[in-house]
């Protein structure tokens, strides 16, 4: 974890404290239009169903009208679930006065424990968010920018770590930061 704990202050400045052990858990967005967001994400604490409250302040938000050329997963730790869970990876939107899912599986839709046992491997991910499979660029649903948003499905996982990569083009030129519509 990258810091024990969070306070914000009164201007809603959230404050890191306690003990640094690593920053693997914080996502990372590198490149210029053409964007990578790289997270190691933890499946044994991941919920039922993405929502408002598992925004981290940290959370790089991918623009509105953003197209996602590519997405995979990588096995750090084999995945465990004593009921047959299911991982799924979609967006959800922020920047609303009621923010709303995206697309909850937009990236991957049932990625299963079998597919996470091997060290190393590697799923690519098919969703429909992803250009190759039909292309709908991020924030059409919801009309905001987004977050990635992990959840697991059917059962909980009890062990496994895996790293998230997503490549994406961030709208540019005369539309500026996003695209009105998408």
């Amino acid at each position: 974890m990258s810091r024990g704990s969070t306070w914000t202050n009164k201007d809603g400045l959230v404050v890191g404290f306690g003990t640094h052990s690593e920053d693997n858990d914080v996502m990372a967005v590198r490149g210029g239009t053409e964007k990578t967001v790289e997270v190691e994400i933890d499946l044994t604490a991941l919920s039922d169903a993405f929502a408002a409250t598992n925004v981290k302040p940290q959370d790089p938000r991918i623009p509105r009208g953003s197209i996602i050329k590519s997405a995979y997963i990588q096995t750090l730790v084999a995945a465990v679930s004593g009921g047959g869970g299911t991982l799924d990876i979609g967006t959800w939107g922020v920047g609303l006065t009621t923010e709303v899912v995206d697309d909850a599986n937009g990236l991957v839709d049932a990625v299963t424990v079998a597919e996470m046992t091997s060290i190393g491997e590697v799923h690519v991910c098919d969703g429909a968010l992803i250009s190759s499979s039909g292309q709908t660029a991020v924030g059409a649903t919801s009309l905001s920018d987004v977050v990635i948003a992990p959840s697991y499905d059917t059962a909980v996982f009890t062990a496994g770590k895996i790293r998230l990569t997503v490549e994406y083009i961030v709208p540019a030129g005369s539309t500026g930061g996003t695209v009105a519509a998408v």
